[in-house]
C-alpha cells in the first residue's frame, strides 16, 4: 500500500441473512464480504457489510484466497424440525435415516462451507480458518460440534475465535 494505509483483515461470510457474524467482525477493525442467495431487511436491520447475492453453492473458494477467515450460519430449518417430537418430524429424520431421502442433499449447504474453505486455503498456499454456526439438531447429520455457545453450535476451526478457559482443579 501507498501513503502508509493499512490493509484491512477480509472475513467472508456466507449464508450472509443480516450480518450476526460481520457485525462483530466489523467491530473489530475487518472488513467483510457477505454472500446469500436474498437480501434481508427486517425494519431498519440490513446486512452492514457489502454482501453479494449469489447461491453460495455456486462460489469457488479460490476467490477467497486473500481471506483471513470465512464464517457461515448455513440454514438450520431441516435440522431444527428433525429434532422436534412431532410425528412428521420424526417420519422425516426416518426417511434420511433410512435413505428414503439424501442425506447428502441435507447436508449440501454445510458441506459447502467446508468445500469453499478448502479452495480458498489451496489457491493461497496457507490455511484459511473457518467457523460455522448451525443448531443442536444438525449434529446427527454433520457430526459432533467442536464447541458450543449457548444455543450455537460451531464446527471448523472453533479455537481461532474462541477464548482459551483454563480448567478448575
Amino acid at each position: 500500500c501507498d501513503g502508509g494505509e493499512t490493509v484491512k483483515p477480509l472475513c467472508i461470510e456466507l449464508y450472509a441473512g443480516l450480518g450476526g457474524w460481520s457485525s462483530g467482525f466489523l467491530a473489530e477493525g475487518f472488513d467483510c464480504l457477505g454472500f446469500d442467495i436474498e437480501r434481508h431487511v427486517y425494519g431498519e436491520q440490513k446486512y452492514p457489510a457489502q454482501l453479494v447475492l449469489q447461491d453460495v453453492l455456486t462460489l469457488d473458494g479460490s476467490q477467497f484466497r486473500n481471506a483471513a477467515c470465512l464464517v457461515a450460519s448455513p440454514p438450520c430449518q431441516n435440522y431444527s424440525y428433525m429434532a422436534m417430537p412431532w410425528t412428521r418430524a420424526k417420519k422425516m429424520a426416518a426417511e434420511y435415516r433410512d435413505g428414503t431421502r439424501s442425506v447428502a442433499d441435507l447436508n449440501a449447504l454445510f458441506d459447502a462451507c467446508f468445500r469453499i474453505q478448502r479452495e480458498a486455503s489451496e489457491a493461497a498456499g496457507r490455511h484459511i480458518p473457518m467457523v460455522v454456526e448451525n443448531v443442536k439438531g444438525a449434529q446427527p447429520w454433520v457430526g459432533r460440534a467442536g464447541w458450543r455457545y449457548g444455543s450455537f453450535f460451531l464446527w471448523g476451526d472453533i479455537p481461532a475465535l474462541m477464548p482459551t478457559t483454563k480448567r478448575a482443579k
